[in-house]
């Protein structure tokens, strides 16, 4: 048995070449994808011995189950026949018949033909600037990963509703009005995004080409895109204030936009959430790029350095390990990271929590690393004596003067109470910022109860507003639960 060639159909019989057209003369079976082929009519003159896969498609239930039919019938033909030429519509590439013979491991020739896709490319040229282009298979779309700064050739166009869909996909990255070349039945002509799924004749299938679309005119950006500006902003003529960047200048905006990102967590808001990600992300961006002209590494460097570390720390999902609960994923995760860091001992792994971290947060990491090996208070009742041992320590420390062991001592009372509060699931960093902003709504009270500004008024005046805040939030909270209950 010979391998199968492949040929991919021209709109007309005249463009198929010399070889193609022999190949099919000579076959001794020929495999049309479908009778509806503009030159099916020519190929029956040079080859009566032929099928057709037409009645598959009506018979099948969805394209998997389609290819998959297709796929046995050429493999029995060819068993069969010594010669046997599969002519198929589109490209090769993109062609799910195609792509299912190469899974059940067929070996193919490809007779390169200068198709409908090679075609509407060629006639793309004539109405846009076209030097970079990918092509995808409309059946495809929604899986793909396609960058808009070159042109995208959109191939399987077979219907309305696969043209509908291509439209929807595409939507998020052109504008509706943007025009694109379509070829369809050896013709092509301008048709709106919009439009493309309207009064439009497809014939046996249509190949759908879209012009790049300028850094500054997108619809839809990706991460490459965020790349380019960053370079167009570091770049000869770009921004002073950008070029002017190290990475030691940009470490402060690195933890604000980290907190900024929080804040949008905690008040649940999507929108601010995307968008103070965004502030996040270009300072990864902005870091890899300094790093990149300084020759120490780029963006896909630290997209490889992330991606190899969740592959590493996911042996249960990558690989053969075990991992039944979430505990379990934690616990292997802490052992995977102690032997990438090489910790020699546990003292390696405490120090290992970023000395940059806010106090709090660097106690809390460190009470739970410490609790890992078993170091750690029954609960949080057995815990609380020692607020308390520490609250009385302070302050005798307090009222002695000496303000080294002072400090030292409300260090050890902090570290005690985050220490109750962790064992009663309780993040501190969020007990505090409930008390920032209970503080700021009182302060708040007090100056509308003030009527003017509260730097003038004495302690005592002061204090009574304060009383007032407490007392207007506590009738608050009572008229709220007479009205729930």
């Amino acid at each position: 048995m010979m391998d199968l060639q492949i040929i991919e159909l021209a709109g007309e019989p005249d463009l198929l070449p010399v070889r193609a057209v022999e190949a099919i003369k000579k076959a001794d079976i020929v495999i049309l994808q479908s009778e509806r082929a503009e030159c099916a009519g020519e190929l029956a003159k040079w080859n009566k011995n032929r099928i057709t896969l037409d009645s598959l498609f009506e018979e099948a239930e969805d394209f998997d189950t389609l290819y998959a039919a297709g796929a046995q019938q050429i493999i029995r033909e060819m068993k069969q026949e010594d010669r046997a030429v599969f002519c198929i519509l589109g490209n090769a590439g993109t062609n799910g018949f195609v792509r299912e013979l190469a899974q059940r491991r067929v070996k193919m020739e490809y007779i390169s033909c200068g198709g409908a896709t090679a075609a509407a490319i060629a006639a793309a040229r004539s109405c846009f600037e076209i030097a970079e282009y990918s092509v995808f298979d409309a059946r495809s779309l929604c899986e793909a990963v396609f960058d808009t700064s070159a042109a995208l050739v959109i191939d399987g166009l077979d219907n309305t509703y696969c043209a509908e869909n291509v439209k929807c996909v595409l939507s998020d990255y052109y504008a509706e009005e943007t025009e694109g070349l379509l070829y369809a039945g050896g013709t092509a002509r301008r048709v709106r995004l919009y439009d493309l799924d309207r009064d439009v004749s497809l014939g046996t299938g249509g190949v759908f080409v879209l012009p790049a679309v300028s850094l500054y005119q997108k619809e839809r950006y990706g991460l490459y895109d965020l790349v380019r500006i960053m370079k167009v902003l570091r770049g000869e003529n770009g921004c002073p204030w950008d070029r002017e960047q190290t990475h030691e200048s940009l470490r402060q905006y690195m933890l604000e936009e980290a907190y900024e990102a929080v804040d949008a967590i905690d008040a649940d808001d999507i929108c601010a959430l995307y968008d103070e990600l965004g502030d996040v992300f270009l300072q990864v961006v902005f870091h890899a790029e300094v790093a990149r002209e300084c020759g120490e590494f780029d963006i896909d460097d630290v997209a490889t350095a992330v991606c190899k570390k969740m592959i590493h720390r996911h042996p249960h999902i990558f690989g053969n390990g075990k991992a039944d609960t979430a505990q379990e994923v934690i616990t292997n995760w802490e052992a995977i990271k102690r032997r990438e860091k090489n910790n020699e001992n546990f003292v390696s792994v405490l120090r290992d929590v970023p000395r940059s971290m806010g106090a709090m947060m660097r106690a809390y990491k460190l009470q739970k690393k410490a609790a890992s090996i078993g170091f750690d208070w029954k609960d949080a009742e057995a815990a609380l004596p020692k607020v308390e041992e520490e609250l009385a320590e302070w302050k005798t420390e307090l009222c002695s003067g000496e303000n080294d062991a002072m400090e030292g001592e409300a260090g050890d009372l902090l570290f005690a109470v985050i220490n109750v509060l962790r064992l009663k699931k309780t993040n501190p960093e969020l007990c505090l910022n409930k008390t920032c902003e209970k503080f700021i709504a009182r302060m708040e009270s007090m100056e509308r109860n003030a009527g003017r500004e509260l730097a003038g008024m004495t302690l005592a005046e002061l204090d009574e507003l304060w009383e007032r805040a407490k007392r207007e939030k506590a009738d608050k909270i009572g008229k709220n639960a007479e009205n729930m209950g």
